[in-house]
């Protein structure tokens, strides 16, 4: 998936600072390599060649003699990418640092429909979570949870980031402002991520892709649960208990309280909703109430 490739090069791009020019010739002369190559290409290319065998060989042939983020880059070209696209997604990559370097704008930066945002979220929260252990991913997952019901609890926040009228430099700014006095680094670079390549009208739904994706590399998943009433500490561990067996995941939940349910819950697992309201059920019954005899 060359979206993915593309996330993960703009995470390690970010990261280049004054090394992003020498960056920018490494990749454009690997590119170059491969034009010239045909044994290269073939090989690197190849369906029949192992995943494992040709990540090494970049490694082989690229470590100690280009920067290391451009070798990690190559390598997960190799992983992230179709095989039969690997110099047209190493082109791309090279493209990439080279705006960078020359201060130029991407056509292809944003805003991305919401699978190609996704799939590019998903390569760019690969490199900046990389060596993250499990504690400091439940942390940024917690942050970003947060913010995502900040968001949508706030209507003239989620106005803001959710409009076409401001462009995407300005909805990242607010992102800044509100999270990097409170969020570790990370968070706040995939929120601002988040507001660059995707629609604005899907930042929400992109926010949530991103806490589930975090959970999941936790090895856990994210239940958001909207009840009735609060609580207590026992009864969400035993909400968590019945969800994770319903599911198959192990889950956390994250309860939010929302008297209009009338009473139950309503609970939100990636793609699966188990609605247990009262309101769920007093709609049904009034359509079987108002249904015509059979």
């Amino acid at each position: 998936m060359l979206e993915s490739v593309l996330g993960y090069a703009d995470a390690v791009i970010e990261d280049l600072g004054p090394d992003v020019a020498r960056a920018a010739d490494e990749l454009e002369a690997f590119v170059q390599l491969l034009a010239a190559s045909d044994d290269l290409r073939g090989v690197l290319e190849g369906a029949n060649v192992s995943l494992p065998v040709r990540r090494s060989i970049v490694r082989q042939l690229l470590e100690g003699r280009v920067l290391a983020p451009v070798v990690a880059v190559l390598s997960f070209a190799v992983q992230g990418g179709a095989a039969a696209n690997y110099q047209e997604d190493v082109a791309s990559v090279a493209a990439a640092a080279a705006a960078k370097r020359d201060g130029m704008v991407r056509l292809d930066e944003g805003p991305l429909s919401r699978g190609a945002a996704g799939e590019r979220l998903d390569g760019y929260a690969t490199a900046v979570l990389a060596g993250s252990d499990q504690g400091h991913l439940g942390e940024v997952e917690d942050e970003l949870f947060r913010f995502m019901r900040t968001v949508d609890g706030n209507e003239e926040l989620l106005a803001a980031l959710t409009t076409a009228e401001l462009p995407a430099a300005a909805r990242e700014s607010i992102v800044s402002e509100l999270l990097s006095p409170h969020a570790t680094p990370e968070t706040v670079r995939m929120a601002r991520y988040v507001a660059r390549v995707g629609r604005p009208r899907d930042y929400l739904v992109l926010l949530d892709t991103l806490v589930q994706r975090v959970a999941r590399e936790a090895d856990r998943r994210v239940a958001d649960v909207r009840s009735a009433v609060q609580l207590s500490t026992d009864q969400e561990q035993r909400l968590a208990a019945a969800i994770s067996r319903y599911t198959g995941y192990q889950v956390e939940v994250r309860v939010t309280t929302e008297p209009e349910l009338l009473g139950g819950f309503v609970a939100y697992v990636g793609d699966t909703v188990l609605d247990a309201s009262l309101r769920q059920r007093i709609e049904q019954a009034h359509e079987v109430f108002l249904s015509p005899p059979g």
